[in-house]
């Protein structure tokens, strides 16, 4: 007898790499809204490749249009660095880089495992 009820789990993996070439947010993974309903929480890694420091953004309550919301939480990433996460209740992870240029661009590889109960 165990104290707590088994849970299902879905998960899945997704990576791709980004490119940035001025200082707009650019969203680099949306969550599914059912997911959202079931639980959702993620784990992955943000890597930087280039030579511009960039901040990753996880945000709750973003609108159809992909504006506005709630940070869940932010995660500064300087030129070569690397940073790993587990994060729950979130909609969509957006990459800012002040600094980057067409010359100079932001250039980063994201890996997430997205998890969301069954049932």
């Amino acid at each position: 007898m165990t104290c707590c009820n088994e849970k299902e789990l879905v998960q899945d993996k997704l990576c791709c790499d980004f490119r940035l070439t001025d200082d707009t947010a650019t969203t680099i993974f949306t969550a599914d809204p059912f997911a959202m309903c079931a639980g959702f929480f993620a784990s992955g890694m943000i890597k930087n490749c280039g030579s511009v420091d960039f901040v990753a953004t996880f945000v709750r309550g973003v609108t159809a249009a992909g504006t506005g919301g709630v940070t869940v939480r932010t995660l500064t990433i300087p030129a070569g660095g690397c940073a790993t996460f587990t994060v729950s209740n979130f909609d969509a992870i957006n990459i800012t880089a002040v600094t980057a240029t067409v010359d100079t661009p932001a250039v980063g590889e994201f890996c997430i495992t997205p998890r969301y109960r069954v049932g």
